[in-house]
């Protein structure tokens, strides 16, 4: 009886030793995890701004005639090839040649004129070298000579209007070009200087575009911009900014911005839509950081800072930017700092990790 006690006893304290050790190894701490980490290093935010435009010829003429009359023909129409020279449109001639022809025969009395004039000057001053006539005779002849003269020169002049006028009633292409607008149609009279056609030169196209009041202010004459085709990207070519509108557009408030391209291709012709695009490293100081390191939870994005104790800590942070692949913090990061960028949906405030770094 004694004995069975004694067993009883020593059984009991022996189980209790087993359970302390049990206790003590169930409190042992767990090894550090593994955490794959970036340092933050910040550059400058890479501003890129894009739009869409139009290309345009540099220099478009509008070609109307000097004279006014009726319009009895007009020989092209929009999208037409032209070269210098090649006759457009042409106006009724009937009464500039008619005044060319009355100009001719005021011409022509006014040298018969001149020839009597002239005779008779030579005849006073042959009279007068003999004594038969007097001075104030000699002088009214030489005076009627000197206004036939010029009677003479103003015809001449009036004539070379009258057939300046009469050319005037064919309208000629002044340069190489394509016709991008037409003002008028046969039987319609036209004043003097009013737009018939419109010429845009073909040599020199650019790309025009309209830029809201944020992105005007930090273009700048001769500033590159890659120029695509809408529907091909992949034809495109590198202008310079060559004109900025000193003026908002009063419908749109918008600035226009003119580009110039050198040997556009073939494709780039007028009229062709084209999207611009500009990039600049003028913007703050920002970090880039890939997706999986923003933590899904809260309502403001949220990354882990591995501390110098390895213990990881939540960091609010403010997003400039996010896609697919990389998520861009303007605020709540400094350089140096150790961010989580896996796992970081199973970490816990405080949480020991041995970080894995690399240079992002």
């Amino acid at each position: 009886m004694r004995l069975s006690w004694r067993l009883s006893l020593l059984a009991g304290i022996a189980g209790l030793c087993l359970a302390g050790c049990s206790q003590k190894e169930a409190e042992a701490p767990a090894a550090p995890r593994m955490a794959r980490v970036v340092v933050v290093t910040p550059h400058k935010f890479m501003l890129v701004t894009q739009g869409a435009g139009r290309i345009q010829s540099r220099y478009v003429s509008q070609v109307g005639f000097e004279v006014g009359g009726r319009l009895v023909s007009r020989d092209v129409d929009a999208g037409a090839t032209v070269k210098k020279g090649q006759k457009l449109a042409a106006l009724s001639a009937v009464d500039y040649q008619n005044k060319v022809s009355a100009t001719a025969a005021d011409l022509d009395a006014a040298k018969a004129a001149l020839a009597q004039a002239a005779a008779q000057e030579d005849r006073f001053r042959a009279l007068l070298a003999k004594g038969f006539a007097t001075h104030s005779q000699y002088d009214d002849a030489l005076k009627s000579l000197r206004s036939a003269q010029a009677q003479v020169q103003a015809t001449e002049a009036n004539l070379r209007i009258a057939q300046n006028q009469l050319a005037y009633t064919e309208l000629k292409a002044p340069d190489d070009g394509i016709v991008t607008a037409t003002g008028a149609d046969p039987g319609q009279v036209v004043v003097a200087g009013q737009m018939v056609i419109e010429i845009s030169r073909n040599d020199e196209r650019e790309a025009v575009f309209a830029v809201a009041s944020e992105d005007v202010v930090r273009a700048s004459l001769g500033m590159p911009v890659n120029v695509a085709l809408q529907a091909h990207p992949d034809i495109a070519v590198t202008g310079t900014v060559r004109e900025i509108s000193p003026e908002a557009d009063s419908a749109t408030g918008t600035y226009q911005v003119r580009v110039a391209i050198p040997a556009p291709p073939p494709e780039m012709r007028l009229g062709a839509i084209v999207v611009g695009r500009v990039e600049s490293d003028g913007g703050p100081m920002v970090a880039t950081l890939p997706p999986s390191a923003l933590l899904q939870s809260g309502n403001q994005p949220q990354v882990w800072v591995v501390g110098k104790d390895d213990k990881v800590e939540r960091r609010k942070v403010q997003l400039l930017q996010f896609d697919a692949n990389s998520v861009t913090v303007s605020q709540g990061l400094v350089a140096g700092d150790k961010v989580v960028v896996a796992g970081v949906n199973s970490l816990a405030d405080g949480e020991a990790v041995k970080p894995n770094a690399e240079v992002e």
